[in-house]
């Protein structure tokens, strides 16, 4: 592979005047990367869209990748519909748009949803054809536990307890959880249940204005910890502990589902002592 002549941004120093773009484009391709684009991928449409058209051989000195990579990597971006290919000797190629390639990620994506839901029933009826092969031997209850990563499936094991709840919810995090809640729809479907819900903030000095619509009395406040703790109990029958909460990218929040019910007796225990211990803000 020819060493590289073309020092990118990807490559700048500390000391450069072009460092202080590096991190900006790590997020984007950060981001880029939970549409289903791999780390080359992202970082050469990036390139593209940064420095204009490039044929093969320029991306694999730029990015000191191996030929073959590059030309697999932008044939892989033309078929996705975000590199465009000039009809030239030797071809060179084009970045869409950062925002018509989003809306385009965010179309096939939600065409790959339709089509999973469009099959839902056919599957399910399939399923049901085929008999259960397990021999069950013992008829009690086993406790259970799941182990969630990322900010998505996390957001659905909640609004699933929040579905099944009848009784109470009650919710202990702080403001930056809340805040996370909030914008993921899940106090507004705690707010339609039928289910009493209470809140600690903790560290908190009063009760934010997305909160304004919750009745005061359900919410109270701990203004001084260093403890950010984050569980939320369903129904004394339930519990999810986030072992890495919001003050972690949304991909690496991690957290820990359990019917058990001796750790639900002690959260619960714990949620109980601390609400009689919070502050009222009202």
């Amino acid at each position: 592979m020819v060493k590289n002549d073309q020092i990118t941004v990807f490559d700048s120093d500390s000391d450069t005047s072009m460092y202080k773009y590096k991190a900006g484009l790590d997020k984007i391709q950060s981001e880029l990367m939970k549409f289903g684009l791999s780390p080359t991928q992202a970082k050469v449409f990036i390139f593209l869209g940064k420095y204009g058209t490039k044929s093969a051989p320029d991306i694999s000195r730029a990015l000191e990748l191996p030929r073959t990579e590059t030309y697999h990597v932008v044939n892989s971006l033309q078929s996705m519909g975000l590199v465009t290919a000039e009809l030239d000797h030797p071809t060179k190629y084009s970045a869409l748009d950062l925002r018509k390639a989003i809306a385009s990620l965010v179309k096939q994506e939600q065409q790959r949803i339709d089509s999973l839901a469009e099959k839902e029933d056919d599957l399910a009826e399939l399923w049901e054809t085929i008999p259960f092969f397990a021999v069950k031997t013992d008829q009690s209850k086993q406790e259970k536990m799941q182990l969630l990563q990322g900010s998505g499936p996390i957001t659905n094991k909640i609004k699933d307890m929040i579905d099944g709840c009848v009784g109470d919810f009650k919710i202990y995090c702080s403001r930056p959880d809340a805040s996370r809640f909030y914008h993921s729809d899940i106090l507004e479907l705690l707010e339609n249940s039928p289910a009493e819900s209470q809140m600690i903030l903790t560290p908190s000095m009063d009760i934010p204005d997305f909160l304004s619509s919750k009745n005061p009395q359900d919410v109270r406040i701990i203004p001084k910890n260093t403890e950010k703790k984050c569980f939320l109990i369903s129904d004394s029958k339930e519990v999810l502990i986030f072992l890495r909460n919001v003050s972690h990218p949304s991909h690496r929040v991690f957290a820990c589902w359990s019917d058990s019910e001796s750790l639900v007796d002690m959260m619960t225990s714990l949620f109980e002592l601390s609400w009689e211990s919070a502050e009222v803000s009202y």
